[in-house]
């Protein structure tokens, strides 16, 4: 009876770790849209209803709705290029034009601001939105409520996207030789410099002020507010990420890679990944409820991927309660606590 009893609890103990849900990637949908030839080249989410398109070929950005297919087009002062939804408005910098265009979303109307020089790249934060002007350089704190500068540092940035992020009051940025990472003091604008030692092209914030980078090598690399490596990750072979990387609230990192119709999570330190089919996404973006929506330049199309971790049991024990009956404890921890 002891060895049955035995056999019993060690057969509970090992079936514990089947009942777990496999972190879980699915492609939700995608949607078309007819726009005579002309191929969006980058995506805000509003709502699930609503996703708002740049269209440069127009100088237009295109409100869609997935769900019906309507389009209403907003005509611009300029070429568009990144879009934001940013607390109840539109925010699209205007390549061409040295400036910010910030759309009412209920009215249509478009407001401009004017800088120095082209905006490139926009990061969103609580405060404002962090612009880049690598033809000064700059990088400035703007708010479109407000609409005025809040904040302005001289950094040598590089050029391009998903090159800034902000991490617990500090500003990470891609230096223009794109070998070193700027750790900024928000508050003083002093910085500190990483060497990454290979050139870097997109930034992502990670838990407790440091920075996830994506390395020309293929590696995602982790990096301490007090410049320390402390986590690298090879990413799969031919893996060339799509602007920007995103991050999820429970500290990992979601990359989309159009070469390989791919999309990814990794998340202490394993690669979970899975193919698109002929999808080739582009410019994603985080949408609510754990989404995130990207581009499909091979289909003219909107994809929508979720992508949740479920709970995880971190320790089981059992309970004898007679010679046929135990009971199975289990401690268990929910990342993203819902």
């Amino acid at each position: 009876m002891r060895v049955a009893a035995k056999l019993i609890i060690i057969l509970a103990l090992l079936l514990i770790p089947t009942i777990q849900p496999a972190m879980s990637i699915k492609v939700l949908d995608f949607y078309s849209f007819q726009l005579r030839g002309d191929l969006p080249t980058h995506i805000a989410v509003e709502s699930q209803e609503r996703v708002w398109l740049s269209l440069p070929s127009r100088m237009e950005v295109v409100l869609f709705m997935p769900k019906t297919g309507e389009m209403i087009a907003v005509s611009l002062p300029g070429l568009p290029s990144k879009i934001l939804y940013y607390e109840g408005a539109v925010v699209v910098a205007l390549t061409n034009a040295k400036s910010v265009a910030i759309i009412d979303p209920k009215t249509f109307e478009v407001k401009t601001f004017e800088f120095e020089a082209n905006v490139v790249d926009m990061y969103p934060t609580k405060d404002g939105i962090w612009l880049t002007l690598p033809d000064i350089p700059q990088v400035v704190l703007f708010s479109p409520s407000e609409m005025r500068v809040l904040k302005e540092f001289n950094l040598n940035v590089a050029t391009g996207e998903g090159v800034i992020a902000e991490s617990d009051s500090g500003l990470w940025v891609i230096e223009k030789s794109y070998r070193s990472l700027l750790l900024v003091d928000i508050t003083s604008g002093s910085f500190k410099t990483y060497e990454v030692g290979n050139q870097t092209y997109l930034v992502a914030p990670a838990k407790d002020g440091g920075v996830w980078a994506v390395t020309v090598e293929g590696y995602l690399i982790r990096i301490t507010r007090d410049l320390k490596l402390v986590e690298k990750v090879a990413l799969p072979a031919g893996t060339v990420v799509a602007p920007p990387l995103l991050s999820t609230d429970y500290d990992s990192v979601v990359y989309f890679c159009r070469p390989r119709n791919s999309v990814g999570e990794v998340f202490d330190g394993k690669v979970e990944e899975i193919r698109m089919g002929l999808a080739s996404p582009w410019h994603p973006t985080k949408g609510p409820n754990n989404t995130f929506w990207f581009i499909d330049i091979t289909k003219n199309a909107i994809g929508v991927v979720t992508i949740s971790r479920p709970p995880t049991i971190r320790t089981a024990w059992v309970e004898k309660l007679s010679d046929k009956d135990f009971r199975v404890f289990a401690e268990v921890e929910d990342r993203e606590g819902d």
